[in-house]
């Protein structure tokens, strides 16, 4: 039996004699062109793996899906897929996308070449990454005069009309393979003028989506996790319940030295099993999403002090950004002016995340066009959609102040948190976080008022249970959640009652 049947499950449901093309999508969320600027390959299943895979073979339960190649039971150490080179509307500016499965011991690695004014560019990688191992953007080779590579965008000197993209699936477990569902590109065309809203559609929508202030989140992760905690509000959208936390940790790029990578955002959300791309796009295109029903994460820069000239002004922001994520959830109407409707993370708290931007300054705001597009889940692939966590039991001290992570029988000391840190995360870096069972009737996780623990020296976690008793009287339980960078969240529950009875 293959890993990835282990993996994806046995009842798919896909239709035989499903549509097998390998360039699958010409996806423009556009206005239709002759060129598009979008190219999705979600169907891998008539890609001839002679001649554009190397040491690849087709997932067992998902024959649209990609792994490694076994070999007496062992799944080789790498494979590599090359697309044919593709064309796309004339452009200087390209992001590349990716959905993969990253068991233990796997990642991927994704790279482009662009043709430039005729001329091949070099392969440029956006990096090592993984769900479950620390991923890093390349370290860029600056001696190509065609194209170079800022973590996440690729910028070429010149005009470049098409291209080819290349991703190696790695392993050094024998027993695990990578499952490649997606790879994307798409590009801010030079021959039109994405901010133009000449012709808008006309719709009056606003999705219910969770609102998650990312102020009020983990002290150390708060600064910088706009963009995880955006893609978890896009994702518990529809049936996933992830911590803003829990997503960062999953999310961090150690080169670029922050969460805010466009490519690896969209990665944490297809290794959730969601359908997902970082594309350039309109205000139209944000319009179709929002009409199917999709909330889509944006790329703005604003201000909301008018005298600061050099950042968009936006009414009723909660600050100044030159560089933040927000999730767009609809556009309404409000006496007579256009507004568009955002999950605001950059708010104070959860209740004030949900804003109304008018619709002629937030497009100023939204001048890069980048957008995290967050589809449905792929068929089969709906029991991925939360968070890894494992069952682990807590330890009291005598004092019942401090607390011992034990995992199978054996004692798990964690390494303190050093809430004063804020950058150059690595694998001990951990969110301690707990809640009480007496916060109503709060259907999401993310949602409920989460409180952070520290852990002292010994590598307790401190929790002195009977004072939060007494603060918390209707509680009977306390559930903590240890979140790990690039691994899976501990996770335990305390009995407050009888802890309180002692």
């Amino acid at each position: 039996m293959k890993l990835s049947r282990f993996i994806l499950g046995t009842a798919l449901g896909l239709a035989a004699g499903a549509v097998a093309f390998y360039y699958k999508k010409n996806t423009d969320v556009l206005a239709p062109e002759r060129l598009s600027n979008t190219r999705i390959f979600d169907d891998f299943s008539a890609v001839d793996l002679q001649r554009f895979g190397k040491q690849l073979s087709y997932a067992a339960a998902d024959n649209s899906a990609l792994v490694l190649e076994q070999h007496d039971d062992a799944y080789v150490a790498e494979g590599i897929l090359l697309t044919p080179a593709f064309k796309l509307t004339s452009f200087k500016t390209l992001v590349v996308s990716w959905n993969a499965l990253t068991p233990r011991g796997t990642s991927v690695d994704v790279s482009a070449q662009v043709l430039v004014d005729g001329e091949w560019s070099k392969w440029h990688s956006w990096g090592h990454w993984s769900a479950s191992q620390p991923s890093a953007s390349a370290v860029e080779d600056t001696t190509d005069p065609l194209a170079s590579l800022d973590t996440d965008t690729l910028t070429t000197s010149g005009t470049a009309t098409e291209v080819r993209l290349r991703v190696k699936l790695h392993s050094d477990d024998a027993t695990q393979t990578p499952v490649l569902k997606l790879l994307a590109a798409s590009v801010k065309p030079l021959n039109r003028d994405l901010t133009a809203d000449d012709h808008p559609i006309e719709l009056d929508k606003v999705i219910s989506a969770p609102a998650y202030s990312q102020e009020i989140r983990d002290p150390k992760l708060a600064p910088g996790i706009c963009s995880p905690t955006t893609v978890s509000m896009a994702v518990n959208r529809q049936n996933a319940d992830i911590l803003p936390e829990e997503a960062a940790l999953r999310n961090y790029d150690e080169t670029y030295d922050g969460f805010g990578n466009w490519s690896f955002s969209t990665a944490l959300a297809g290794s959730l099993g969601y359908h997902a791309y970082t594309a350039f796009t309109t205000m139209n295109g944000l319009r179709h999403l929002i009409a199917d029903g999709y909330p889509v994460g944006v790329s703005v820069q604003y201000t909301n002090d008018p005298n600061q000239t050099d950042l968009p002004y936006v009414k009723g922001t909660p600050g100044s950004t030159y560089g933040h994520l927000l999730l767009v959830t609809g556009f309404t109407k409000i006496d007579g002016v256009d507004y568009v409707a955002v999950n605001d993370s950059y708010a104070d708290d959860d209740a004030t995340a949900k804003r109304f931007y008018r619709l002629d300054q937030f497009s100023k705001a939204w001048a890069s066009r980048v957008a995290y597009i967050i589809e449905e889940n792929y068929p089969g692939y709906e029991r991925l959609m939360q968070p890894s966590r494992i069952t682990v039991t807590l330890l009291p001290d005598d004092d019942l102040q401090h607390y011992t992570v034990c995992e199978n029988d054996n004692l798990r000391p964690l390494t303190p948190t050093q809430y004063e840190k804020t950058s150059h995360f690595d694998e001990e870096t951990m969110t301690v976080a707990y809640c009480f069972n007496d916060d109503g009737n709060k259907a999401s996780l993310a949602n409920q008022h989460i409180y952070y623990a520290d852990v002292d020296d010994q590598g307790r976690i401190i929790l002195d249970v009977k004072a939060l008793k007494l603060k918390h009287p209707a509680a009977t339980e306390l559930t903590v959640y240890v979140a790990r960078l690039a691994a899976p969240t501990l996770t335990a529950t305390i009995n407050l009652d009888e802890i309180y009875a002692d």
